[in-house]
């Protein structure tokens, strides 16, 4: 595996464009979740099927309860939507409460809260793939 950074720095192409940019689109979408605030190149790595592995989220799930990049959320992968969607606040509280706290749960539900109206506003059909 490689870092993206290394890609990045030595100008790499992916082989299948459309399917890169579906990853980063979902990358993107899931570090605004969890307000990832060091998502970086050297923590994106790349496996030799040009599968991307999120790594390091020693600095995630923050109170804040906006995300903190909304131009980063172009397109959505309509599954992952769907997810987003239902993810019960419940649910969640309960398999996580080993890692997050009440409030980083409340957070997390907040931002896709505004996540989801996000895409929706866009329109479904336009952003969703």
């Amino acid at each position: 595996m490689t870092h993206d950074q290394e890609r990045y720095l030595r100008s790499i192409q992916p082989p299948n464009q459309d399917e890169w940019n579906r990853q980063i689109y979902k990358l993107r979408v899931f570090n605004l979740l969890v307000a990832d605030t060091d998502s970086n190149l050297t923590n994106i790595l790349i496996d030799k099927n040009w599968k991307i592995w999120r790594i390091d989220f020693t600095r995630a799930f923050r109170l804040q309860k906006e995300p903190q990049i909304p131009n980063d959320l172009q397109r959505c992968d309509r599954r992952l939507f769907q997810k987003l969607k239902a993810l019960d606040e419940n649910e969640l509280a309960a398999r996580t409460k080993k890692y997050l706290t009440d409030s980083e749960v409340e957070a997390v539900m907040a931002r896709r809260d505004k996540i989801v109206a996000h895409f929706a506003q866009k329109g479904e059909e336009t952003v969703l793939y």
